[in-house]
């Protein structure tokens, strides 16, 4: 069993397609810096952490991939400059993400959006425990994804959610919520 068993570091133009990742006791695929890498197709469950964790780098999509059964969340995308406003260009596209946060129940989420300009959309999320798509920064999209069974064990929170650092912090704007159906 293996601590984090996929990171791409400062990785280009390369697609991660068809795999199965289980049984890791951290997270299933990290992916820091780097443009373009996508990960498609996957199956990613039993792991001890998150299935995946974006940090930095530009344009790296996450799509067709079914999600279950982890530690802690779904996947955690982190992207873009908010000070400059530059978008990073991440996307989770048409994932299925359910039953996840087994071992931390509270504060995982099934996509976490983080920076500026990045995207959840038509992404199948249910059977959570806390939020279902979180966000932050400025400029994130989250489009046509269905929601159903979410926030099952906590009272402070939302299918689509979104909190500052400090709650007096109005510059986290531009965001795009639409077209999601709830149920």
């Amino acid at each position: 069993v293996l601590r984090d068993p996929v990171t791409f570091q400062d990785v280009s133009h390369l697609t991660l397609q068809g795999f199965t990742l289980e049984t890791a006791r951290g997270t299933a695929i990290r992916v820091n810096g780097g443009e373009a890498v996508t990960i498609a197709g996957c199956t990613i469950r039993n792991v001890g952490g998150d299935a995946v964790r974006i940090a930095g780098g530009s344009g790296h999509t996450v799509c067709d991939c079914d999600i279950h059964d982890t530690g802690d969340g779904g996947m955690d995308i982190d992207g873009g400059d908010r000070r400059t406003l530059t978008p990073g260009g991440h996307a989770a596209v048409n994932n299925h993400i359910h039953h996840i946060a087994r071992w931390n129940p509270l504060y995982k989420v099934g996509i976490q959006l983080k920076g500026c300009g990045n995207r959840a959309a038509h992404n199948r999320l249910h059977d959570l425990s806390h939020t279902a798509i979180g966000f932050t920064g400025n400029d994130q999209t989250v489009e046509f994804n269905e929601i159903y069974q979410s926030v099952s064990g906590a009272n402070d929170a939302g299918a689509i959610y979104t909190a500052g650092h400090h709650p007096e912090d109005w510059s986290m704007r531009g965001h795009r919520i639409r077209f999601n159906y709830l149920h």
